[in-house]
């Protein structure tokens, strides 16, 4: 409890951190200062993160069941972590949205201190399904970030059209977003196609009537996905199109793994 308590309090000071650099045109010395401290709370704060999910690592191998909301924390800890090492390689179409990833985990992990819902899990000692687990974990926070990228891609197209948009050196170019929008959704669907190929193998029961909502609604997520990138590909879509999509699908992403308490869930 005590992690996940110092964890938040890292990351919205991590936030506090950024903010002064969100709000400035320009980059000065202490804002050089303020990106070291943030970069060095964040890592505290995801090493923090990480020990308050000690009990559910430690479970992965045992009967014992994990809580709903310590795969939520889970996901959104892969999220920061992913964000945070791209922020440092300089990937700077992440500044917008690293508040809402850092937000997302504080949510987290308030829900996994405060909740006591668990759900059955029954990993032991199978590498196959373990594996499903880990890619299914990784798919949901590449597609995560995905629509982020699409809420930001939406965002400044509708400000730099209207002309509201100052300049500002934290401000990535709409062509470098959108690229790495699609990057982002080709990966996600990548490893959602590889989490769906090994549930259909390693799951005993992937589309019995206990687990047909999750793996539907998966399959229909990862057909939206697969429609849009097509029609990029195909027929150049691009814009508000592309964002519709990507939020659809991320919507019945979201259905599949928490619309049901029977994830993870071997009879």
């Amino acid at each position: 409890m005590w992690c996940a308590i110092v964890a938040i309090i890292l990351y919205l000071s991590s936030i506090l951190c950024i903010s002064p650099i969100l709000l400035k045109t320009q980059l000065n010395e202490k804002s050089k200062t303020n990106k070291n401290l943030f970069f060095l709370t964040a890592l505290i704060a995801i090493i923090f993160h990480f020990l308050s999910l000690n009990s559910l690592f430690s479970q992965l191998f045992t009967e014992s069941p994990f809580s709903l909301a310590e795969i939520g924390s889970l996901i959104s800890l892969i999220m920061a972590f992913l964000a945070t090492v791209a922020m440092y390689f300089k990937v700077k179409t992440l500044w917008l949205l690293i508040p809402i990833v850092y937000c997302f985990a504080v949510i987290n992990l308030i829900l996994q201190t405060v909740l006591a819902t668990n759900i059955n899990s029954l990993l032991v000692q199978d590498i196959g399904l373990f594996i499903h687990v880990g890619l299914a974990l990784f798919a949901y926070a590449l597609c995560f970030m995905t629509m982020l990228y699409a809420i930001q891609l939406f965002w400044l197209d509708r400000n730099l059209k209207r002309k509201k948009l100052s300049f500002s050196p934290v401000i990535p170019p709409l062509m470098t977003v959108e690229r790495h929008f699609f990057r982002l959704m080709i990966t996600g669907e990548f490893l959602l196609t590889l989490a769906l190929i090994s549930g259909c193998i390693y799951f005993p029961n992937f589309m019995e009537e206990q687990n047909i909502q999750k793996a539907t609604f998966s399959f229909l997520a990862w057909l939206v996905f697969a429609f849009a990138l097509a029609g990029h590909w195909k027929l150049n879509w691009r814009g508000k199109k592309m964002i519709i999509y990507s939020i659809s699908a991320m919507i019945l992403l979201t259905i599949a793994y928490f619309g049901s308490r029977m994830m993870f869930e071997v009879v």
